[in-house]
Protein backbone atom coordinates (compact mmCIF):
# COMPACT_ATOMS: atom_id res chain seq x y z
CA UNK A 1 0.00 0.00 0.00
CA UNK A 2 1.41 3.38 -0.98
CA UNK A 3 1.93 5.98 1.69
CA UNK A 4 0.91 9.61 1.27
CA UNK A 5 4.49 10.82 0.66
CA UNK A 6 4.95 8.27 -2.12
CA UNK A 7 2.58 10.21 -4.34
CA UNK A 8 4.73 13.33 -4.10
CA UNK A 9 7.41 11.72 -6.30
CA UNK A 10 4.97 11.07 -9.12
CA UNK A 11 3.37 14.49 -8.76
CA UNK A 12 6.77 16.20 -8.79
CA UNK A 13 7.94 14.31 -11.87
CA UNK A 14 4.74 14.98 -13.77
CA UNK A 15 4.77 18.69 -12.91
CA UNK A 16 8.45 18.83 -13.92
CA UNK A 17 7.64 17.10 -17.22
CA UNK A 18 4.68 19.40 -18.00
CA UNK A 19 6.74 22.50 -17.26
CA UNK A 20 9.59 21.37 -19.51
CA UNK A 21 7.18 20.20 -22.21
CA UNK A 22 5.41 23.58 -22.27
CA UNK A 23 8.74 25.40 -22.37
CA UNK A 24 9.93 23.08 -25.15
CA UNK A 25 6.87 23.78 -27.31
CA UNK A 26 7.20 27.52 -26.77
CA UNK A 27 10.88 27.46 -27.71
CA UNK A 28 10.54 25.32 -30.84
CA UNK A 29 7.74 27.54 -32.14
CA UNK A 30 9.74 30.63 -31.32
CA UNK A 31 12.89 29.23 -32.95
CA UNK A 32 10.74 28.26 -35.95
CA UNK A 33 9.94 31.96 -36.35
CA UNK A 34 13.29 33.51 -35.46
CA UNK A 35 15.77 30.77 -36.41
CA UNK A 36 17.91 32.32 -33.66
CA UNK A 37 20.69 30.15 -32.16
CA UNK A 38 19.69 31.05 -28.60
CA UNK A 39 16.10 29.90 -29.17
CA UNK A 40 17.27 26.66 -30.78
CA UNK A 41 19.62 26.06 -27.85
CA UNK A 42 16.84 26.68 -25.31
CA UNK A 43 14.67 24.09 -27.04
CA UNK A 44 17.60 21.66 -26.96
CA UNK A 45 18.08 22.20 -23.21
CA UNK A 46 14.38 21.53 -22.63
CA UNK A 47 14.69 18.25 -24.55
CA UNK A 48 17.68 17.24 -22.40
CA UNK A 49 15.59 17.71 -19.24
CA UNK A 50 12.65 15.81 -20.72
CA UNK A 51 14.96 12.97 -21.73
CA UNK A 52 16.24 12.86 -18.14
CA UNK A 53 12.69 11.97 -17.03
CA UNK A 54 12.42 9.38 -19.81
CA UNK A 55 15.74 7.86 -18.70
CA UNK A 56 14.64 7.83 -15.07
CA UNK A 57 11.44 6.00 -15.99
CA UNK A 58 13.49 3.51 -17.96
CA UNK A 59 15.67 2.92 -14.88
CA UNK A 60 12.82 2.33 -12.41
CA UNK A 61 10.63 0.40 -14.84
CA UNK A 62 10.47 -3.38 -14.43
CA UNK A 63 12.70 -5.25 -16.88
CA UNK A 64 9.64 -7.25 -17.91
CA UNK A 65 7.93 -4.08 -19.16
CA UNK A 66 8.43 -3.01 -22.76
CA UNK A 67 10.08 0.37 -23.27
CA UNK A 68 7.35 2.71 -24.60
CA UNK A 69 9.94 4.67 -26.58
CA UNK A 70 8.93 8.10 -25.32
CA UNK A 71 12.23 9.54 -26.56
CA UNK A 72 11.61 8.70 -30.24
CA UNK A 73 9.54 11.83 -30.79
CA UNK A 74 12.46 14.01 -29.67
CA UNK A 75 15.42 12.26 -31.31
CA UNK A 76 15.37 13.89 -34.76
CA UNK A 77 14.96 17.33 -33.27
CA UNK A 78 17.68 16.73 -30.68
CA UNK A 79 20.14 15.48 -33.31
CA UNK A 80 19.34 18.40 -35.61
CA UNK A 81 19.87 20.97 -32.86
CA UNK A 82 23.05 19.15 -31.79
CA UNK A 83 24.60 19.65 -35.22
CA UNK A 84 23.99 23.39 -34.95
CA UNK A 85 25.42 23.44 -31.44
CA UNK A 86 28.62 21.72 -32.58
CA UNK A 87 29.16 24.35 -35.28
CA UNK A 88 28.60 27.16 -32.78
CA UNK A 89 31.12 25.63 -30.35
CA UNK A 90 33.62 25.34 -33.23
CA UNK A 91 33.12 29.02 -34.05
CA UNK A 92 33.65 29.97 -30.41
CA UNK A 93 36.83 27.90 -30.12
CA UNK A 94 38.32 29.64 -33.16
CA UNK A 95 38.29 32.95 -31.25
CA UNK A 96 40.93 31.57 -28.86
CA UNK A 97 44.47 32.90 -29.11
CA UNK A 98 46.02 29.61 -30.32
CA UNK A 99 43.96 29.81 -33.53
CA UNK A 100 44.46 33.49 -34.29
CA UNK A 101 47.95 32.89 -35.73
CA UNK A 102 46.42 31.08 -38.72
CA UNK A 103 44.41 32.38 -41.66
CA UNK A 104 41.25 30.30 -41.30
CA UNK A 105 38.97 32.53 -43.38
CA UNK A 106 37.84 29.77 -45.76
CA UNK A 107 37.13 27.38 -42.92
CA UNK A 108 35.15 29.99 -40.98
CA UNK A 109 33.10 30.81 -44.08
CA UNK A 110 32.37 27.11 -44.50
CA UNK A 111 31.18 26.89 -40.88
CA UNK A 112 28.79 29.80 -41.47
CA UNK A 113 27.44 28.11 -44.58
CA UNK A 114 26.96 24.84 -42.68
CA UNK A 115 25.25 26.66 -39.81
CA UNK A 116 22.68 28.09 -42.24
CA UNK A 117 22.11 24.66 -43.81
CA UNK A 118 21.74 22.90 -40.46
CA UNK A 119 19.36 25.62 -39.25
CA UNK A 120 17.14 25.04 -42.29
CA UNK A 121 17.15 21.31 -41.54
CA UNK A 122 16.21 22.02 -37.90
CA UNK A 123 13.32 24.25 -38.96
CA UNK A 124 12.09 21.49 -41.27
CA UNK A 125 12.08 19.05 -38.33
CA UNK A 126 10.06 21.56 -36.29
CA UNK A 127 7.45 21.83 -39.04
CA UNK A 128 7.01 18.05 -38.96
CA UNK A 129 6.86 17.77 -35.17
CA UNK A 130 3.76 15.91 -33.97
CA UNK A 131 2.29 17.85 -31.06
CA UNK A 132 -0.61 15.39 -30.76
CA UNK A 133 1.83 12.55 -30.11
CA UNK A 134 3.40 14.67 -27.38
CA UNK A 135 -0.01 15.00 -25.71
CA UNK A 136 -0.49 11.22 -25.81
CA UNK A 137 2.92 10.68 -24.27
CA UNK A 138 2.03 13.10 -21.47
CA UNK A 139 -0.95 10.96 -20.47
CA UNK A 140 1.15 7.79 -20.41
CA UNK A 141 3.90 9.42 -18.36
CA UNK A 142 1.36 10.76 -15.87
CA UNK A 143 0.07 7.23 -15.30
CA UNK A 144 3.54 5.69 -15.08
CA UNK A 145 5.06 8.13 -12.57
CA UNK A 146 2.22 7.39 -10.13
CA UNK A 147 3.74 3.94 -9.54
CA UNK A 148 7.16 5.18 -8.41
CA UNK A 149 7.87 4.75 -4.67
CA UNK A 150 10.84 6.14 -2.69
CA UNK A 151 12.14 2.60 -2.06
CA UNK A 152 12.10 1.71 -5.77
CA UNK A 153 13.66 5.05 -6.71
CA UNK A 154 16.56 4.65 -4.26
CA UNK A 155 17.20 0.97 -4.98
CA UNK A 156 17.22 1.27 -8.76
CA UNK A 157 19.05 4.58 -8.81
CA UNK A 158 21.88 3.11 -6.72
CA UNK A 159 22.09 0.16 -9.11
CA UNK A 160 22.16 2.57 -12.06
CA UNK A 161 25.00 4.58 -10.52
CA UNK A 162 27.13 1.49 -10.00
CA UNK A 163 26.43 0.23 -13.51
CA UNK A 164 27.25 3.53 -15.25
CA UNK A 165 30.41 4.09 -13.23
CA UNK A 166 31.57 0.55 -13.99
CA UNK A 167 30.94 1.09 -17.71
CA UNK A 168 32.87 4.38 -17.67
CA UNK A 169 35.85 2.88 -15.83
CA UNK A 170 35.87 -0.15 -18.12
CA UNK A 171 36.02 2.09 -21.20
CA UNK A 172 38.93 4.03 -19.72
CA UNK A 173 40.74 0.79 -18.85
CA UNK A 174 40.34 -0.57 -22.40
CA UNK A 175 42.69 1.97 -23.87
CA UNK A 176 43.47 5.65 -24.01
CA UNK A 177 41.85 6.56 -27.33
CA UNK A 178 39.31 9.15 -28.40
CA UNK A 179 36.44 6.71 -28.95
CA UNK A 180 36.63 5.20 -25.45
CA UNK A 181 36.90 8.61 -23.79
CA UNK A 182 33.94 9.90 -25.79
CA UNK A 183 31.80 6.90 -24.79
CA UNK A 184 32.84 7.30 -21.14
CA UNK A 185 31.84 10.97 -21.33
CA UNK A 186 28.41 10.02 -22.65
CA UNK A 187 27.85 7.66 -19.70
CA UNK A 188 29.00 10.34 -17.25
CA UNK A 189 26.71 12.97 -18.81
CA UNK A 190 23.69 10.66 -18.80
CA UNK A 191 24.31 9.69 -15.19
CA UNK A 192 24.83 13.28 -14.07
CA UNK A 193 21.64 14.49 -15.79
CA UNK A 194 19.46 11.76 -14.31
CA UNK A 195 20.93 12.08 -10.82
CA UNK A 196 20.42 15.86 -10.84
CA UNK A 197 16.74 15.14 -11.40
CA UNK A 198 16.71 12.52 -8.62
CA UNK A 199 18.46 15.00 -6.31
CA UNK A 200 15.75 17.58 -6.94
CA UNK A 201 13.19 14.95 -5.84
CA UNK A 202 15.05 13.60 -2.84
CA UNK A 203 18.30 15.45 -2.00
CA UNK A 204 20.97 13.72 0.09
CA UNK A 205 24.54 14.71 0.96
CA UNK A 206 25.91 11.51 -0.55
CA UNK A 207 24.07 11.99 -3.83
CA UNK A 208 25.29 15.57 -4.01
CA UNK A 209 28.88 14.33 -3.69
CA UNK A 210 28.32 11.82 -6.50
CA UNK A 211 26.96 14.56 -8.78
CA UNK A 212 29.89 16.85 -7.93
CA UNK A 213 32.33 14.08 -8.87
CA UNK A 214 30.53 13.44 -12.14
CA UNK A 215 30.54 17.14 -12.98
CA UNK A 216 34.29 17.29 -12.35
CA UNK A 217 34.76 14.31 -14.65
CA UNK A 218 32.70 15.93 -17.37
CA UNK A 219 34.59 19.21 -17.10
CA UNK A 220 37.91 17.37 -17.47
CA UNK A 221 36.74 15.83 -20.74
CA UNK A 222 34.54 18.67 -22.01
CA UNK A 223 37.07 21.16 -23.38
CA UNK A 224 39.19 18.38 -24.88
CA UNK A 225 36.13 16.82 -26.55
CA UNK A 226 35.14 20.17 -28.09
CA UNK A 227 38.59 20.40 -29.68
CA UNK A 228 38.32 16.83 -30.97
CA UNK A 229 35.03 17.80 -32.67
CA UNK A 230 36.77 20.87 -34.14
CA UNK A 231 39.58 18.67 -35.48
CA UNK A 232 36.96 16.46 -37.15
CA UNK A 233 35.40 19.55 -38.75
CA UNK A 234 38.84 20.57 -40.08
CA UNK A 235 39.33 17.09 -41.51
CA UNK A 236 35.95 17.16 -43.26
CA UNK A 237 36.71 20.60 -44.71
CA UNK A 238 40.13 19.53 -46.01
CA UNK A 239 38.65 16.50 -47.78
CA UNK A 240 35.90 18.53 -49.42
CA UNK A 241 37.96 21.56 -50.47
CA UNK A 242 41.11 20.17 -52.06
CA UNK A 243 41.00 22.76 -54.89
CA UNK A 244 40.75 25.86 -52.68
CA UNK A 245 43.42 28.58 -52.39
CA UNK A 246 46.66 26.74 -51.57
CA UNK A 247 48.10 29.43 -49.28
CA UNK A 248 45.03 29.36 -47.03
CA UNK A 249 44.72 25.58 -47.25
CA UNK A 250 48.33 25.21 -46.08
CA UNK A 251 47.57 27.25 -42.98
CA UNK A 252 44.39 25.28 -42.32
CA UNK A 253 46.30 21.98 -42.65
CA UNK A 254 48.98 23.24 -40.24
CA UNK A 255 46.35 24.33 -37.73
CA UNK A 256 44.60 20.97 -38.02
CA UNK A 257 47.84 19.06 -37.50
CA UNK A 258 48.80 21.12 -34.45
CA UNK A 259 45.31 20.64 -32.97
CA UNK A 260 45.38 16.86 -33.51
CA UNK A 261 48.80 16.56 -31.87
CA UNK A 262 47.63 18.62 -28.87
CA UNK A 263 44.48 16.50 -28.52
CA UNK A 264 46.45 13.24 -28.64
CA UNK A 265 48.95 14.59 -26.12
CA UNK A 266 46.16 15.28 -23.63
CA UNK A 267 44.62 11.80 -23.69
CA UNK A 268 46.80 10.18 -21.04
CA UNK A 269 46.29 12.97 -18.50
CA UNK A 270 42.53 13.09 -19.22
CA UNK A 271 42.14 9.36 -18.60
CA UNK A 272 44.10 9.68 -15.35
CA UNK A 273 42.13 12.73 -14.12
CA UNK A 274 38.72 11.26 -15.04
CA UNK A 275 39.51 7.95 -13.33
CA UNK A 276 40.60 9.84 -10.22
CA UNK A 277 37.40 11.92 -10.20
CA UNK A 278 35.16 8.88 -10.70
CA UNK A 279 36.95 6.73 -8.13
CA UNK A 280 36.75 9.51 -5.55
CA UNK A 281 32.95 9.40 -5.69
CA UNK A 282 31.12 7.78 -2.76
CA UNK A 283 29.55 4.83 -4.60
CA UNK A 284 26.14 4.05 -3.22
Amino acid sequence: MKRKNDYRIGEFLFRFYRKRSASFLANIYKSGITGAPKDIHRARLDVKKILAIVDLLRIVRSKAEKDPGYDKIFKRLYRASGKIREIQVNQLLLTRSEFLAYDLTLFKQDLLKMERERTREFLDVIRKFDEHKLARIEKRINKEVEEITPVTLQKKTNRYIRSKIALSLNLLEKGDNEKNIHEARQHVKELSTVLSLVFSIKPTDKLELVIDGLNRSEMVIGDWHDKVVLAEAFERFLKQHRDADENQMTQIRECHQTLCEANTGQIESIVRDVRRAILSEPHL
